[in-house]
């Protein structure tokens, strides 16, 4: 086992999180927010795998992000530089109404990709650092480590507000 495994196993049970606790939701519940300043499921899911698609198939893979090569931007109806990072409470709330499997075929896309990039990733790798990103440039192994925190906090999201509307999804 390595941070392979590691990251892969990660990476696995969020996804498999989020899929299970879409179960069953209708789209006005995916799109439900209890309050005006507050994401909904839709966006949250959306913004995960642009999340994983830009620190995975950017940084790491250092090619086109999945979003802009699978054209994913122009079936989601949104611009190709939008990632949901610092969107406002009203850009949230003007989210298109899009059906969660196309959201969902955007995600398995990314994790596919992903993946490929993943397995390229040796340890004499984790050191190197990545131009252009957040402040200083990360490292892949900061990279790894945030991909996982920052899908964990977010598959929390979406498990919150599920439990808000129906109750916890066993």
């Amino acid at each position: 086992m390595d941070h392979r495994d590691v990251a892969r196993n990660g990476l696995d049970e969020y996804l498999a999180g989020v899929k299970s606790a879409l179960d069953g939701l209708t789209p006005a519940e995916l799109y439900w927010q209890p309050t005006p300043n507050s994401n909904h499921i839709a966006w949250t899911v959306w913004h995960m795998a642009r999340a994983e698609d830009h620190w995975y198939n950017r940084y790491i893979g250092q090619g086109e992000p999945v979003w802009t090569a699978g054209d994913f931007c122009a079936k989601l109806r949104l611009p190709a530089e939008r990632s949901g990072a610092g969107d406002s409470a009203e850009t949230v709330a003007a989210f298109p109404q899009l059906d969660m499997a196309d959201i969902l075929e955007y995600f398995d896309a990314v994790r596919t990709q992903s993946l490929k990039n993943l397995d390229k990733v040796t340890s004499s790798d984790l050191g190197q650092t990545r131009e252009g990103a957040r402040g200083e440039p990360p490292t892949i192994a900061w990279v790894l480590g945030h991909v996982l925190i920052e899908e964990a906090q977010h598959f929390g999201q979406i498990a919150y507000l599920r439990g808000m509307l129906r109750g916890l999804n066993n």
